[in-house]
């Protein structure tokens, strides 16, 4: 209390003792209990403010010592544990879907249609070969003008698939920072697409100039005109050279980009999985403490608020984690069983397209009849490999795989005992069958040995030095309706078909996994908080 104003000047209260006699007024004052400051430190110090901080720690201290101050921590604890498994859970979701975005409705739909670049670039080699074959019989097989149709859609099939492509390649380069680039900063990638888009202009001049030497020439079926030929062999060498190789290998690069996504998504997701669980195991962790110390300290055997947080964030946290788990399972199946099984079969298709087609440039081009055939059996062997020297061991091969495949054993597959094949048919598509789908690789083996057939009926024919024969016999190979080939198209297309469906539904069913989520986490999560709030409120309540 303030000093009056008589203290002020020294003088005695009213009621007070007379001051002793000689003293001074300042002492009389102290004498008093006037308010007077501390004494002085050596030095002059002053501890005013070091006393003050020192009482607030102290007095933060006892506060901390108290039980609303040690339930508040805890809840803190809890809050921003539940924050964190709803961060981490988020962060991890995101990039699951982001993964199937990318394999599934980007970059694994384009890489599947640049596989397509390959079989319209054989195709076209393939038809420009028959129109030329059939010289001035434009009824043979399906027709002249149905080969030039052809001709003309498979040109614009690569057309599209080189903007596909391109476009694949430009958006990988945008991710990547680092890139195998030439002095203009192209990647290999778009300097082989380019080579691809000028070479067809140079192949395209070539087939036309071909096409109407021969016409003008009016040569007859199967008797190529020399200076068509000509132009011809310049053609086809540009295509197998220069353009199918570098095509093959944009296939084969998109393949390898599509994997790099998948297993880069694969590897966060994975690393996102620890940080969920490990984040729910401290949100558990923390709420547990929070009903112990509940249950002790205000003799309370459960506080049921608290304990259906951790329930809660228990079923949360599998939740997200099965979600997560389910996702990248249907997106690995949807890779290797659809899109990688989709992708093999096409180019299973392309390399029997240019197979086939060897067949007509074997009859055009008598001078390297030897060299197609020998071509003919190499590239059989990468569709369907069996040991063999020569197509004779190689048809009696097939016709032994053809057969076994029609024999299901007892489990549904194909015999056990059957002759071990390699190639894109052989283990490479029995690896990656489906449960049903052995009906269709059957179908697909047996019309590819039907092909055979009718390869070792045209030959004989050649042999035999029948030309019209083997000329009629090619024809109807290539039929576009019922020829032999066509047939093992549809069933390659049917099998092939079967493997996109898979990797349409296996994308669809990661997404239906992981859809719930967008708004099941965030509910959960102020779920958790709210019932984390209501539990230590009436608790804190009491203190007040």
């Amino acid at each position: 209390m303030p000093p009056d104003s008589d203290q002020e000047l020294g003088r005695d209260r009213p009621g007070s003792p007379p001051a002793p006699s000689g003293a001074s007024p300042a002492r009389g004052a102290r004498d008093a209990g006037a308010v007077v400051g501390p004494p002085a430190l050596p030095g002059g110090a002053d501890t005013r403010t070091g006393g003050y901080a020192r009482d607030r720690v102290a007095g933060a201290r006892r506060w901390l010592r108290t039980t609303p101050a040690r339930v508040w921590l805890l809840t803190v604890v809890c809050l921003v544990s539940v924050a964190g498994l709803f961060g981490s859970a988020t962060l991890t979701l995101n990039q699951a879907r982001e993964g199937l975005e990318v394999v599934g409705h980007g970059a694994g739909p384009q890489a599947m249609t640049t596989t397509d670049l390959y079989l319209a670039l054989a195709d076209m080699d393939a038809q420009l070969a028959d129109i030329l074959l059939m010289g001035t019989d434009h009824d043979l097989g399906s027709g002249r003008d149905e080969a030039v149709e052809r001709y003309e859609e498979s040109r614009s099939r690569a057309n599209e698939a080189l903007l596909q492509a391109a476009s694949l390649i430009e958006e990988e380069a945008r991710a990547e920072d680092v890139r195998e680039d030439d002095d203009q900063g192209r990647s290999v990638q778009e300097l082989d697409l380019q080579a691809v888009l000028d070479g067809m202009g140079e192949y395209e001049q070539l087939a036309t100039d071909a096409r109407i030497r021969n016409d003008e020439a009016q040569a007859p079926p199967g008797e190529v005109d020399e200076t068509a030929l000509a132009s011809y062999r310049r053609a086809t060498r540009l295509m197998h050279t220069e353009l199918l190789p570098k095509a093959f290998n944009v296939s084969l690069d998109s393949s390898a980009i599509i994997r790099a996504h998948h297993e880069e998504g694969q590897s966060a997701v994975a690393l996102g999985l620890v940080w969920v669980g490990s984040a729910g195991a401290v949100t558990l962790v923390s709420l547990v403490g929070l009903q112990l110390y509940l249950r002790v300290r205000f003799r309370r055997r459960v506080n049921v608020p608290v304990l259906a947080a951790t329930a809660g964030t228990l079923l949360l946290t599998a939740g997200v984690v099965l979600a997560l788990v389910t996702s990248g399972e249907h997106q690995r199946d949807a890779k290797e069983e659809g899109l990688d099984a989709a992708m093999a079969l096409s180019r299973a298709g392309a390399i029997s397209t240019d197979m086939q087609a060897d067949q007509s440039r074997y009859l055009v081009d008598p001078t390297h009849a030897d060299n197609y055939q020998q071509v003919y059996l190499e590239r059989a062997q990468q569709v369907l490999f069996r040991p063999a020297d020569n197509l004779e061991d190689y048809y009696a091969a097939i016709d032994e795989v053809a057969a076994a495949s029609s024999e299901p054993s007892g489990d549904g597959r194909a015999d056990g005992d059957a002759p071990v094949a390699l190639g894109y048919l052989g283990e490479n598509a029995g690896d990656s069958l489906l449960p049903g789908q052995e009906g269709a690789l059957a179908d697909v083996l047996a019309s590819y040995n039907a092909l055979q057939d009718r390869d070792r009926e045209l030959r004989a024919a050649v042999e035999a030095g029948d030309l019209d024969s083997a000329v009629a016999v090619r024809m109807e190979i290539a039929h576009a309706e019922d020829g032999a080939f066509r047939a093992y198209e549809q069933a390659l297309d049917e099998l092939t078909g079967q493997h996109k469906a898979a990797f349409t539904a296996g994308i669809a069913r990661g997404d239906s996994a992981l859809a719930p989520w967008s708004w099941l986490l965030p509910a959960g999560a102020l779920a958790l908080l709210a019932l984390v709030v209501l539990g230590v409120r009436p608790r804190l309540a009491e203190y007040r």
